[in-house]
């Protein structure tokens, strides 16, 4: 088993192009906005009474085959506070790791297999915006022996697993209810086929992480909130012993003019990522544009607005790190900003947010420049329109 120690730190450089990861609807806004925020070099105003980002500890688990081809890639995150229990996050490992920059589409896959474990923590950091407290590359045995904490397991398979034996393909585990030993968890997760797509693996890795939050329920192992974190086994322990949520990330398939070489990689919606640690893992983003930092909130049941309003503030060249999806009810969008320096260059946004007031935090928070507070004129917008670009801005 190998494993990177202490916490790594955040490689912003590798991932300065993020905010051009937009919707190509949003130009009509034209160049002045995006100017705007860009133009920022960071607040002069020091806050002394800020929220600190709570700290949410995060690890990452890489499983490989028999033959060292990488085969799941999962971020496991601790809750806040208590640090038990908290959250699984599923990586595919077929995610493209350039962000679209270049001629050349390289999968996590091909990152593993050409530069090893480092290579492959590096990748996912970057690729993700979320540096690790604890890394782990680990084989079918190794993989095996985290999993006896939470197994049996039953577990819905949506389709058949696929793995190798003698060279090859055979079914492993047949689509349906299928209960796992610790052995079997880790053929799930480490098993491979030349001919198998990891589109198509995906539901059964996805489906094994789904019961193992069913099997831990309110919590199922034992630890105090003091107890350590440094190696695997003890990250899990703490997060098996309270209730755990999962979700994957999502991504589509690249059209064949810009995957010619016909590699078996998918696009990450970026969006969607920073929206899901933003929400879980807040302290552990990067922010690696020069333009201002946000913190997005939106009553429940706005996810598709949130993700839209983070492209937006990626492509006017900002960083979204924190993402509040239980925030309240306004009629208009706010924007919290402590800094009075600031209102400037947040305002170049206000068309995408409608007609939007701008207020002073209570109580800022620790790394943000702007908390926006998403209005109900945003969120019962179509999503297909914006806002008119004609809009006002109240200052109070």
């Amino acid at each position: 088993m190998t494993a990177l120690p202490g916490v790594r730190r955040k490689r912003t450089a590798m991932m300065l192009t993020a905010n051009l990861l937009a919707l190509a609807s949003f130009a009509g806004l034209g160049i002045v906005g995006v100017k705007a925020l860009k133009r920022y070099h960071g607040a002069t105003k020091v806050s002394v009474q800020s929220i600190k980002m709570p700290v949410t500890p995060v690890g990452l688990l890489a499983t490989v085959s028999d033959d060292n081809e990488l085969t799941s890639v999962t971020t496991f995150v601790l809750k806040a506070g208590t640090q038990l229990g908290g959250s699984i996050v599923s990586l595919p490992v077929s995610t493209d790791t350039t962000g679209g920059v270049g001629d050349a589409r390289i999968p996590l896959t091909e990152v593993y297999s050409t530069g090893g474990t480092d290579a492959l923590v590096q990748a996912v950091e970057s690729t993700l915006l979320v540096s690790f407290d604890v890394t782990v590359v680990a084989d079918a045995t190794q993989t095996e022996a985290l999993m006896q904490q939470v197994s049996p397991l039953t577990a819905q398979l949506p389709d058949d697993v696929q793995g190798t034996s003698s060279g090859r393909t055979v079914t492993l585990f047949k689509a349906g209810e299928t209960t796992l030993s610790a052995k079997e968890a880790a053929q799930v997760l480490t098993a491979s086929a030349p001919d198998v797509h990891q589109a198509a693996r995906r539901g059964g890795i996805d489906a094994l992480w789904a019961a193992v939050v069913a099997l831990v329920g309110p919590g199922r192992t034992q630890a105090a909130t003091d107890a350590p974190f440094g190696t695997m086994p003890e990250f899990l322990t703490r997060l098996f012993a309270g209730p755990v949520e999962f979700r994957g990330l999502q991504v589509a398939t690249l059209p064949a003019d810009e995957n010619p070489d016909g590699k078996d990689v998918e696009s990450l919606d970026r969006a969607d990522t920073i929206m899901v640690f933003g929400s879980v893992a807040p302290g552990k983003v990067s922010s690696p544009a020069a333009g201002l930092t946000f913190r997005i909130e939106a009553p429940p049941g706005n996810e598709s607005k949130v993700r839209a309003a983070i492209k937006a503030i990626l492509y006017l060249g900002g960083n979204v790190q924190s993402i509040d999806l239980n925030g309240s009810s306004y009629d208009n969008s706010r924007f919290l900003i402590d800094d009075p320096q600031l209102d400037a260059q947040a305002t170049s946004a206000n068309a995408l947010f409608g007609n939007v007031q701008i207020l002073r935090p209570d109580q800022p928070i620790e790394g943000i420049d702007v908390i926006l507070q998403l209005g109900n004129e945003y969120l019962n917008a179509p999503d297909d329109t914006l806002p008119a670009t004609t809009t006002t801005t109240e200052t109070g």
